[in-house]
């Protein structure tokens, strides 16, 4: 399986007042089968880089690369569907779709066939801890942490090989904050995923086999 370059990437903003330089000339190189930390204080861009990763928007310079293709060049939405999945600190599940449905989701949309689809996700909710009487629960009726899980197996059950996730620990506690990150760790270690995470906490980053510092829209390893 392929990497996901960065290469010389630069990113603005731009307002009839300002223009904010975001981004300045990252280089960064992840691999399949590690978990990355991206740290760095708020302003910094972590955000900028993470959706320039999920292929939210493109660079003004330089490029991202998978598997050899530019995202700049590809069909981004294939790649979101199919290469990428993001898991946000607010969980962004449907609050008026099951568990199972949710995490079936990525499925339904590539019209795989529901009873198929559901197996997928039934098999993945399994794999992050939660039980088959949750399933047909709402998401309102679950903790933070049970939804992040949701979360993280609506991920899985996508096939996504890059796995982006925004301070997947940011609304949780401490102990399933641990939780989270060693579902994210099992995702690269035994799934052979790409995990990158943007995080201001310390411990978390620490639970990383590569952390890497943004300033000032810049990457320091």
């Amino acid at each position: 399986m392929g990497s996901l370059l960065v290469k010389n990437v630069s990113y603005s903003y731009h307002n009839q007042f300002q223009t904010v330089h975001a981004l300045n000339g990252v280089s960064a190189w992840f691999e399949p089968g590690k978990m990355y930390a991206v740290t760095g204080a708020s302003g910094s861009g972590k955000t900028t880089f993470l959706s320039l990763l999920a292929g939210l928007d493109v660079p003004e310079c330089g490029s991202i690369e998978w598997e050899g293709a530019s995202t700049a060049a590809m069909d981004r939405d294939r790649y979101r569907r199919e290469s990428t999945s993001v898991i946000y600190q607010n969980f962004n599940l449907f609050q008026h779709l099951t568990v199972l449905e949710n995490a079936a989701y990525p499925l339904y949309m590539r019209e795989m066939p529901k009873k198929e689809a559901d197996a997928v996700a039934r098999e993945k909710l399994l794999t992050v801890g939660l039980k088959e009487g949750q399933f047909n629960r709402l998401p309102n009726m679950l903790s933070g942490g049970e939804q992040q899980r949701v979360a993280i197996a609506r991920a899985l059950a996508s096939g996504s090989k890059i796995i982006l996730a925004d301070e997947p620990t940011g609304n949780l506690d401490s102990e399933n904050g641990k939780n989270i990150v060693e579902i994210l760790k099992r995702l690269a270690h035994e799934e052979n995923c790409c995990v990158v995470i943007v995080t201001h906490d310390h411990n978390t980053a620490g639970e990383a086999d590569v952390v890497l510092k943004m300033r000032d829209g810049r990457l320091d390893a």
